[in-house]
């Protein structure tokens, strides 16, 4: 029973995942017009999550007032960071191939990509981890104000929910 139950968890789980990205592949299918604006120095304009992480990232690395020792420490980091939103853009790309599989082979490609998703969010948080610990007391207080972690992959703050 136990056994079921778990199994009955599971396929839930990923059913939910699925229908999550079926939503989310049909409303970034929609108008431009409807996707998030920029809430930055340019007021407004098309969002893109590229060029809103390289402007956080220019940001943050000048409020920081890095000293010359933790530049290395920075361009390891940002770079890791930095990395994710190519391959993310690779494995988006066939989604709407996912709608003609059977479903029992749509979860198994939700569960891999679930776990490849886990497997770079704890390379990025082993990367932040050592960054961080080059910072100074004001320079975490910084980081921590600046670098805002959404679910998602959503790292940036000034982005419409």
């Amino acid at each position: 029973m136990k056994h079921q139950l778990k199994m009955a968890v599971i396929v839930l789980s990923a059913l939910g995942l699925a229908a999550g990205e079926i939503a989310a592949a049909e409303q970034t299918q929609g108008s431009t017009a409807s996707k998030p604006e920029l809430l930055s120095d340019q007021g407004g304009g098309e969002w893109d999550r590229g060029e809103c992480m390289e402007k956080r990232l220019e940001t943050l690395h000048k409020d920081l007032k890095l000293n010359p020792s933790q530049e290395t420490a920075w361009t390891e980091w940002s770079d890791k960071i930095k990395a994710g939103r190519s391959a993310w853009k690779e494995r988006h790309k066939d989604f709407e191939s996912w709608a003609n599989l059977p479903v029992p082979e749509r979860m198994e490609k939700m569960l891999a990509f679930s776990k490849e998703r886990v497997s770079r969010l704890e390379g990025r948080l082993a990367a932040t981890k050592t960054f961080y610990a080059t910072l100074t007391p004001e320079q975490r207080q910084t980081f921590d104000k600046q670098f805002d972690v959404r679910p998602h992959g959503h790292f940036w703050k000034g982005r419409k929910d």
